[in-house]
C-alpha cells in the first residue's frame, strides 16, 4: 500500500538540528504528499532520520533515488557487491599496503566531494552493522552556525574561495596513501568554490569546506589556510547546532550537505564492526 500523510510521523529532534520520521517503509510507493513532508523536514532541520528500514544494498540504492539522481562515489574501491552507486564505510576496511584505511579517534567536520563540480546535496547513511556503543555520525547545523558568527567575521568570509582538490598537499604525510597517489598523478586542476555558499531552495547561507581536500583558500597560503578554517570550525560549532546521530539497525540518515558538515565518530571498539551503507544524490554547482 502507497505510504500517506496519516502514517507518517514526522519529530524535531532539537531546536536547530534533526528530525526523525516514523511510520513509513521506503521499500513502498509514496505519494507525493508524503515525499513533499520528508523533503521539507529535511531542509528545514538540515538532517533527517527515517527509522525502522529494512533494506538491501539495492533496496537502499531504490530509496536514495527517491530523492533525486544518484552520483557515483569518487573511492571506487569499496561498493556494496552489484550495487554501483552505493559504498560501504567499515572499520575493517584495509589500504593497497594491508593498512586499515581508516584510523583515527575521530573524523574531521566536512562535506563531501567538494573536489567535484557539483558535489553531493545529499549523502545517506544506512546502518548495516553497529558496535555495541559509540561511532555515531554528528551532523552541524552551518547556516545557523554562520549566522551566529560576528558580523565582521561574517563580512571577512563571505566573499573568501577555496581551491579543492582531492586531497590537501598538507594532508599528505597523513592521508590514505592510495588517495596520496591518486592525487599527485592527477592532472586535473583545483576547483574553486565560495567558502559561503548559498542553499538554492531557501536561499539561507552556510560554511561550507571540507579542510582536508582545501589545498588553499585564495590568496593565502596552505599552511595559514588550514590554521585559518581550524580557527573558524572551533568558532562556529556550538553544542546546540550538533546532533549526534547514534545510530541503531535500520535507521536511514539524510545530511543536506548544502547546509551541512558532518563527522564519523571512531569512539567504538574496534573489534566490533561498523559497517554503514553510503549514497550520495546529485547536487549543482556551489555558488
Amino acid at each position: 500500500m502507497p505510504a500517506t500523510q496519516t502514517t507518517l510521523r514526522i519529530d524535531k529532534i532539537k531546536d536547530h538540528i534533526g528530525a526523525e520520521a516514523n511510520g513509513i517503509d521506503l521499500r513502498q510507493p509514496l505519494d507525493a504528499a508524503t515525499f513533499r513532508r520528508l523533503h521539507d523536514a529535511l531542509i528545514d532541520n538540515v538532517a533527517l532520520v527515517i527509522r525502522d528500514q529494512k533494506f538491501t544494498a539495492a533496496q537502499f540504492q531504490d530509496a536514495a533515488a527517491l530523492f533525486g539522481e544518484l552520483m557515483e562515489d569518487q573511492n571506487r574501491l569499496y561498493l556494496a557487491p552489484g550495487v554501483p552507486m552505493v559504498s560501504t564505510l567499515s572499520n575493517r576496511h584495509k589500504d593497497s599496503t594491508g593498512a586499515i584505511a581508516k584510523v583515527g579517534k575521530n573524523g574531521s567536520w566536512h562535506t563531501d566531494h567538494t573536489n567535484q563540480e557539483c558535489p553531493p546535496k545529499y549523502t545517506m547513511l544506512y546502518a548495516v552493522e553497529l558496535p555495541d556503543r559509540g561511532g555515531g555520525t554528528a551532523v552541524c547545523n552551518m547556516r545557523d552556525a554562520y549566522a551566529a558568527l560576528p558580523g565582521v567575521l561574517r563580512r571577512r568570509i563571505a566573499g573568501m574561495e577555496t581551491a579543492n582538490t582531492l586531497i590537501s598537499s598538507t594532508r599528505f604525510g597523513t592521508g590514505n596513501p592510495d588517495i596520496v597517489r591518486e592525487q599527485r598523478q592527477s592532472a586535473n586542476p583545483p576547483m574553486i568554490h565560495p567558502l559561503v555558499r548559498t542553499h538554492p531552495d531557501n536561499g539561507t547561507k552556510a560554511i561550507w569546506f571540507h579542510k582536508n581536500k582545501v589545498e588553499n583558500i585564495l590568496g593565502i597560503e596552505p599552511h595559514e589556510t588550514q590554521d585559518f578554517l581550524a580557527g573558524l570550525l572551533e568558532r562556529a560549532m556550538r553544542p546546540e547546532f550538533v546532533y549526534l546521530h547514534e545510530s541503531k539497525l535500520g535507521d536511514m540518515l539524510i545530511v543536506d550537505n548544502r547546509s551541512a558538515m558532518h563527522k564519523a565518530g571512531f569512539d567504538f571498539d574496534h573489534c566490533q564492526h561498523r559497517l554503514l551503507y553510503r549514497a550520495l544524490v546529485r547536487g549543482g554547482r556551489p555558488v
